[in-house]
């Protein structure tokens, strides 16, 4: 099991790649906003197919409430080597997030 700790910045930041040799279950993918005012949280699956980068949106400005906690998953995702979350929200360094994935030999 890898467990992944991340602030969120209003720049996209890649927060977790899958490595040569595993694939990884996302087991969970909590968002937890320590501000005031509600934030808008932003995690994306990230493949590069024929060299192109190919985002899909797991949560696409998902709002946070105030000192509250939300799922940024509904299922468990299955991401193969050099699959990447790439996590931003509306306002730097109040959204924190926590990965949970389990990596398993290919």
């Amino acid at each position: 099991y890898v467990t992944v700790p991340s602030i969120a910045s209003t720049n996209p930041v890649g927060i977790y790649t899958a490595p040569a040799g595993y694939n990884a279950v996302v087991l969970c993918a909590q968002a937890s906003n320590t501000s005031d005012n509600s934030q808008d949280v932003t995690l994306a699956h990230q493949r590069e197919v024929v060299g192109i980068a190919v985002t899909t949106y797991s949560a696409y400005k998902k709002p946070v409430s105030s000192h509250d906690i939300i799922e940024l998953t509904t299922v468990k995702l299955t991401l193969v080597p050099g699959d990447s979350f790439i996590l931003s929200c509306s306002v730097d360094n109040e959204v924190h997030v926590l990965l949970t994935v389990l990596e398993t030999l290919i």
